[in-house]
């Protein structure tokens, strides 16, 4: 039952895009990077650059990126962590909060490549 209502979620996300995106196939993920403590934060906006991901900065350490549907989150949070040394920190994947979506919609959220 889980698996259904995440493959329904996933769906949803994936219909719930702004209208330019609207033919297109794209899903919205939440990525937060957890830095080793004395690290430089900055060292998980490289990953994110490295992976040549369109994104969205939220904050410091957290982004929203926006990927092929079909992409899952799991997927995603260990590719970002095999692009970083585990001695600087570590990224978790998720999906983004409905808020954080309604913000997608109205175009409050902007992409970057």
């Amino acid at each position: 039952m889980r698996e259904i209502v995440r493959l329904c979620s996933v769906i949803l996300i994936c219909i719930l895009t702004t209208p330019a995106m609207a033919d297109q196939q794209w899903t919205i993920h939440r990525v937060s990077y957890t830095p080793v403590e004395g690290t430089d934060v900055e060292y998980g906006q490289g990953a994110i650059e490295r992976n040549e991901l369109v994104h969205a900065p939220l904050g410091p350490v957290t982004w929203l990126i926006r990927v092929a549907c079909g992409d899952d989150a799991a997927s995603w949070e260990k590719k970002l962590n095999a692009s970083v040394d585990p001695k600087h920190g570590s990224f978790r994947v998720g999906p983004p909060s409905a808020e954080e979506m309604r913000k997608v919609e109205r175009g409050e959220i902007r992409f970057q490549q």
